[in-house]
């Protein structure tokens, strides 16, 4: 019986041997009569986890990242699903598909922000809800175009920042700040396929204040910007009819009207117009129009224009 003890804690020991050098550790201790018993198997357990590092990321599983279960997830995601700017979708499998259209321009009044309402993928029309004007703070506010998520996630992220500015300093961020804030943000994320061409607009101690921000890190002030890929038709209105002098009347009928006539033209815009006027006292929303009601009083505009 001794003998037949003995074997098996030969067996054990040739086991546990064989099984450190399999994951390169070493778990027999100073005491050969640990082998078989629980505090060697917890000994076990803990130098293989420390040798084998992180546990592996499982598909569905709380808490993780759903990933692409081939051998190099980021290659893949790389060469399949990165963000559609120059020649990063040339060869892909599954193209970013997007579009929208979103405007925002100063004037003596103050800042008029118009956009759409359509979500896209391609001709897939996702959405014809989605609230494109994110109020960061009661007066500073972003637009979205691009990725959705994107869009949504990091000017929410900008909103945390700027109250945690205002906390520590006692005084209001500035909007020239808050879109540095976002423009170093998307310069740290640079290359990693995030969509996103975004406008920071508010009024400061400095007055009316409006930047374009995208996911390259671009920062650029200016009197008007639009985005998206009804843009075009838009600045074509902005360009004509835009004026420093305009009365807060005219700066909402301009900013309805370029957000009709690129939704008229661009398959990808639609919905409802929304628009908000951002003053010294803050932003207000002023309202919320179907695009087709705007289509029929622009037509009918049209009409006994053309009559009279």
């Amino acid at each position: 019986r001794r003998q037949r003890h003995c074997h098996r804690s030969l067996l054990l020991l040739l086991i546990t041997f064989l099984t450190a050098k399999m994951f390169g550790t070493t778990v027999i201790g100073g005491d050969v009569l640990d082998i078989g018993s629980k505090k060697a198997e917890m000994g076990t357990r803990r130098q293989r986890a420390v040798a084998l590092g992180p546990a592996p990321l499982i598909l569905g599983a709380p808490g993780q990242f759903d990933v692409p279960n081939v051998e190099d997830p980021a290659l893949y995601c790389r060469s399949n699903f990165a963000s559609a700017s120059g020649n990063k979708d040339a060869a892909q499998e599954i193209k970013f598909a997007k579009g929208t259209t979103t405007l925002a321009f100063k004037f003596n009044g103050g800042i008029i922000v118009s956009v759409d309402s359509r979500s896209t993928m391609g001709a897939y029309i996702a959405s014809g809800t989605v609230k494109k004007i994110i109020e960061i703070n009661p007066f500073l506010l972003g637009t979205m175009a691009g990725g959705a998520a994107d869009c949504s996630f990091w000017e929410r992220n900008l909103g945390m920042q700027c109250r945690l500015y205002e906390l520590r300093n006692g005084r209001r961020i500035t909007v020239a700040s808050a879109s540095k804030l976002l423009a170093n943000t998307m310069s740290s994320y640079r290359g990693y396929g995030l969509s996103m061409g975004t406008m920071v607009t508010g009024w400061d101690e400095t007055g009316p204040q409006l930047y374009y921000v995208d996911d390259d890190g671009t920062r650029l002030k200016g009197k008007y910007f639009s985005v998206g890929s009804g843009s075009t038709y838009a600045y074509g209105v902005l360009d004509t009819h835009h004026r420093d002098d305009l009365t807060v009347e005219e700066a909402i009928d301009l900013g309805r009207r370029a957000i009709y006539h690129a939704t008229h033209r661009d398959a990808y815009s639609g919905g409802i117009n929304n628009l908000y006027h951002v003053t010294k006292e803050g932003w207000t929303r002023v309202h919320a129009i179907d695009v087709n009601d705007m289509h029929y009083e622009f037509q009918e505009e049209k009409k006994n224009a053309m009559t009279s």
